[in-house]
């Protein structure tokens, strides 16, 4: 089989199951990657719009139209940055914060189920030809 075939397989379950899960929370399968991605990075750093385009290969416009569809939900809010009023943080709301725990279960469970059977070693080893592939993609959009 093809290896990009197999990608797409896997990635299409992978959207099934979130859309499941996201959809009993009101939300669309790509607004809850989204807004996970949030609620998870902002524990480490502030999230702007340019991180969602990169972590996502969003274009500008989309990553736009997202983020205002969290804002009509009320699940973020965007702020000044405190540093450069130029820049929007993205900032999760109460609301989201309680359907959060939700959201990092399904990951965690898909986790669970796509790496059963699977060794540490094989996973490291996936992982390094995964994000050689990517690098190999975006090589050649540049």
């Amino acid at each position: 089989m093809e290896t990009g075939k197999m990608i797409n397989r896997i990635s299409n379950r992978l959207r099934r199951r979130s859309k499941r899960a996201q959809e009993t929370l009101g939300i669309t399968g790509a607004m809850g990657n989204i807004l996970d991605y949030i609620l998870v990075e902002s524990e480490r750093h502030n999230v702007y719009q340019k991180d969602i385009e990169q972590e996502f290969g969003l274009r500008p416009s989309t990553a736009t139209e997202s983020l205002k569809h969290l804002e009509k939900k009320g699940l973020i809010i965007r702020v000044p940055d405190e540093s450069d009023g130029r820049y929007k943080k993205i900032v999760f709301t109460d609301k989201a914060q309680k359907i959060r725990s939700a959201l990092r279960d399904e990951v965690v469970r898909s986790e669970e189920i796509l790496l059963r059977g699977i060794t540490e070693e094989e996973k490291q080893c996936f992982m390094k030809i995964t994000e050689r592939m990517l690098e190999n993609l975006e090589e050649e959009e540049l």
